[in-house]
């Protein structure tokens, strides 16, 4: 009976490995609040977890038609394209909240704004939907004319706009969320068949080409670039820039079949890497409903500088900004004209750097 057992646990622990494995990822997105990357597993029709410390790898969700592709997280929840349909899960729990008939043909790439609303790409009928979140109803934004063979997208919010990159065409292109008017940003023909878009803590914009098999950066005017800053990949696919640690990530959907993680450590991002340390650095209370101190220790003199950032890696508001003598030290931090959600508190003095993920709620 032991034998029996054993041999039992081994065939399962073999079996959720097999479950585990990659096959043509097609999507990364990653979770803040977790330390962790979601994988859209489209040849496996699920959704993997990659622990971002040391590489682990679950399942998360299954049961998807077609994909799933895009993936976006907003607040608790993932969304996630599955074909015609959008599906919704809880991040903690990975309970499914909902799978929504969308009408689509295949949806692809999808963002959100600051208002309650994602925007899908349909590839194949070459549309732009529009889905609002709270009232879980969803219209064509864009119809067929004008946006191409619609990819990757992104939320630009500077210029109320979402960018995307059309396959076909190896264009750079956006459409204006007040007017829906679709314009061209950029054509790229020395990338070509444009898959993914992302952007950095400091505004530059990432777009991955299986035409380089690489991925090109450019500013965030698109008047420099394409400058090549990661080669030998394989079909990159629907990227995604993690702003704390200043890594993008990428999933090979062709032969490689496997997804890599490149560390672009700037000092005009939010990165880690370069002055990770100690400073004792506490928010109280989180979640915040008005108010919260910021608690840190200073082991000599320093210029503080204290920045609330989005989800995206945008820059809110500086909280603080100047020089403070050793010892301990508490800031205080205003909730007002802030709408709830997830955002990042990033404290910097001359010598450390750390983060912090709060939650504004109402």
């Amino acid at each position: 009976m032991k034998t029996v057992f054993v041999a039992l646990s081994l065939i399962l622990t073999l079996g959720a490995a097999a479950q585990a494995t990659y096959n043509s990822p097609e999507s990364v997105e990653f979770d803040y609040a977790n330390n962790r990357w979601f994988i859209a597993n489209n040849g496996g029709n699920n959704i993997l977890v990659r622990n971002s410390s040391n590489g682990a790898r679950t399942v998360f969700a299954t049961g998807f038609v077609s994909g799933p592709h895009g993936l976006e997280i907003v607040n608790d929840t993932l969304y996630a394209c599955d074909g015609a349909s959008l599906k919704a899960y809880n991040i903690n729990t990975g309970a499914l909240v909902f799978n929504k008939a969308m009408g689509a043909s295949f949806l692809n790439g999808i963002t959100h704004d600051n208002s309650g609303n994602l925007y899908i790409t349909d590839y194949s009928a070459k549309k732009i939907y529009r889905f609002d979140i709270t009232t879980r109803t969803s219209s064509v934004f864009v119809a067929a004319t004008g946006a191409g063979s619609p990819n990757g997208i992104i939320f630009d919010q500077p210029n109320n706009r979402c960018l995307f990159v059309n396959f076909s065409t190896s264009a750079i292109k956006a459409v204006d969320l007040t007017t829906a008017v679709v314009s061209t940003v950029l054509s790229t023909p020395t990338l070509g068949n444009c898959d993914g878009i992302t952007k950095d803590g400091a505004g530059n914009y990432y777009v991955s080409s299986w035409g380089i098999n690489g991925i090109a950066r450019f500013n965030n005017t698109f008047t420099t670039g394409p400058t090549t800053v990661v080669t030998g990949l394989s079909s990159p696919a629907d990227i995604f820039y993690n702003v704390v640690t200043d890594t993008l990530g990428n999933p090979n959907s062709g032969s490689a079949n496997n997804t890599t993680y490149h560390y672009f450590g700037s000092a005009t991002g939010i990165a880690e890497a370069q002055k990770a340390g100690k400073l004792n650095f506490t928010v109280t209370p989180n979640p915040i409903i008005r108010s919260a101190e910021l608690n840190y220790e200073l082991a000599e003199g320093s210029n503080v500088l204290i920045e609330l950032y989005d989800a995206r890696g945008s820059l809110v508001k500086t909280i603080l900004n100047e020089k403070q003598a050793k010892g301990k030290q508490t800031s205080f931090f205003s909730r007002n004209g802030l709408k709830a959600g997830s955002y990042l508190v990033k404290i910097e003095t001359d010598n450390f750097l750390e983060t912090k993920r709060i939650i504004i709620a109402d």
